[in-house]
């Protein structure tokens, strides 16, 4: 190891000679990784390492002879010395490096130390080495303090965001209102300066603005003027945007100026202020609604906050799902709609090899899980079932007659229906029949069909839509007492009854019994009971209480 020079001067009696000599002198001012400064009892600098100047600014020679204090802000002449001999004798055992809040004055100005001391004594006199790291700024803990403070408030900022976020779109009436709402909210609170929500377009491969709101240089929805988004291969195709809608995760840029990907839209965003950028996929339970692009006027402005990105998506997905529904079920006139879909699924494939019809006759949803009851029609059903090979988690017949039956069918992929469901619709009738699907839809009159037929397109890109037109809703008595009793019932009790109904349970003689049934839900006889009871009470309080 290189040594440390010393020179022969000492401004105290006790000359370098005999310092010289302390094995723990040696060690320290020659030996030690960081710059050290040595302490007479009077308060003197009697020596310092010669990198010394990092620290101070000053080389050893300019530091020899001069009051520790000198460096200190408001001490007394012998005050630094006392204080780094409190620190040595009875150090912060908690703090690695000794008070990390040691503020010192240097030719650059003020600065925070880690400070290490050490007490030795040499012929009765003790001295002071304090080994000395930087710390910016002024000091270790003050600058935790301030990151601390930092991510409260951020934390508190997001909180706040996303519960005014849920109560406007849960106010909001339709989904343009929501799709407005959410980008409007978004960008109340800084550091967030323009957000827009697209509509992915399958058939042009564009991603469509819908909505967008905020301010900034020049006029922010220009941005959108240059900044176009498609879900090709093109550059334009494989940016943020397009990356969330493929894979519905939380895709940030956190500088937009060197973002490998981010180049198609780099000018334009920097030209506006935009500094960094999130793109949230606007998605629930496997349905994509669109994505929300947010950008910030300050680079890595969404670091950790792909969680609550993530829910402000869901929030938004589940709100517009809400408002489809609310549509449907109260809208006076209703968009009838005919879909023709070519579907390479094992039971519709069947049909196109056989003189097998496939009408459905319900569908219940169960977690992961849909339960599909199938009418066959022209074969046997079994002859249907072997069909699926080991594609459904469970297969049953309920029904049985000479040219047909009714099957139960449990797959991890409940096909167009749910997609459908999902996107506000209702399935009045699918029927499969030589390889392909005819569902007759209906929806609520304002409905964007292009989207909706999109929508099926992601998953069948071969779906068609081969009719639409305007029907009047027929009245139903019934309407609010079921939407009180649907309320009422848990998800549970809501499964049971529906499986209960269309897998015969309710006939005579019965064509499932209740261990069946339990088995198909995968839970046990008394839970399946139990769920079923309750379920029926509370139809029949609906009706005769």
């Amino acid at each position: 190891m290189e040594t440390r020079l010393m020179t022969t001067s000492s401004p105290t009696e006790r000359t370098p000679d005999a310092l010289g000599n302390a094995p723990l002198y040696q060690t320290l001012v020659h030996e030690a990784a960081d710059p050290v400064v040595v302490l007479a009892p009077d308060g003197t600098v009697v020596d310092a390492s010669d990198d010394v100047c990092t620290v101070f600014g000053r080389d050893a020679d300019a530091l020899r002879g001069e009051p520790f204090a000198a460096l200190l802000p408001d001490s007394t002449p012998g005050e630094g010395y006392e204080r780094l001999r409190d620190r040595a004798v009875d150090p912060d055992e908690s703090v690695a490096w000794g008070d990390a809040s040691l503020t010192v004055c240097t030719d650059h100005g003020t600065t925070s130390l880690l400070v290490d001391t050490h007490a030795f004594t040499v012929e009765g006199t003790q001295y002071i080495a304090a080994v000395c790291r930087v710390s910016e700024p002024a000091s270790v803990a003050a600058r935790e303090r301030h990151r601390l403070r930092e991510e409260r408030d951020q934390i508190e900022r997001v909180d706040t965001l996303v519960r005014d976020l849920t109560r406007a779109v849960v106010d909001a009436d339709d989904r343009s209102e929501i799709e407005r709402v959410a980008c409007e909210r978004l960008i109340e609170s800084d550091p967030y300066a323009f957000a827009w929500l697209g509509r992915p377009r399958l058939a042009s491969a564009t991603v469509e603005p819908a909505a967008w709101a905020g301010s900034g240089p020049g006029s922010p929805e220009g941005y959108l003027d240059v900044a176009e988004v498609t879900t090709d291969d093109s550059a334009t195709g494989r940016g943020p945007a397009a990356r969330a809608l493929d894979t519905t995760d939380v895709t940030t840029v956190a500088d937009v100026s060197d973002a490998p990907r981010f180049g198609p839209w780099r000018e334009a965003a920097l030209d506006h202020g935009f500094r960094s950028a999130a793109a949230i996929p606007v998605a629930l339970e496997g349905t994509v609604y669109g994505v929300l692009c947010l950008y910030a006027t300050e680079t890595r402005a969404f670091d950790g906050l792909s969680d609550t990105l993530r829910d402000i998506g869901r929030i938004v997905a589940n709100a517009i799902r809400s408002s489809e529904q609310r549509k449907l079920l109260y809208a006076d006139t209703l968009l009838e709609l005919e879909l023709r879909v070519a579907s390479d699924s094992p039971l519709v494939a069947m049909t196109a090899n056989t003189d097998c019809t496939l009408t459905l006759d319900g569908i219940v949803p169960k977690g992961g899980l849909s339960t599909l009851y199938v009418d066959v029609d022209g074969c046997a059903p079994d002859r249907a079932l072997d069909a699926l090979d080991d594609t459904a988690a469970h297969t049953r017949v309920i029904r049985e007659r000479d040219d047909g039956g009714l099957v139960e069918v449990s797959l991890s992929d409940g096909g167009v229906v749910p997609i459908l469901a999902d996107a506000g619709a209702r399935v009045d009738s699918a029927v499969a029949a030589n390889g392909e699907v005819h569902f007759v839809v209906q929806t609520a009159p304002d409905t964007d069909v292009r989207g909706l037929v999109d929508h099926v397109r992601r998953l069948h890109p071969n779906a068609d839509l081969v009719s639409k037109r305007e029907i009047e809703r027929q009245p139903d008595a019934f309407t609010d007492v079921r939407d009180d009793v649907l309320d009422d019932l848990t998800d549970r009790q809501y499964t049971a009854l529906r499986t209960a109904y269309h897998a015969g349970y309710l006939e005579w003689p019965r064509e499932s019994s209740g261990e069946d049934l339990a088995e198909t839900m995968g839970v046990s006889p008394p839970t399946f009971y139990q769920h079923l009871r309750a379920g029926e009470r509370k139809l029949f309080d609906a009706f005769f209480d």
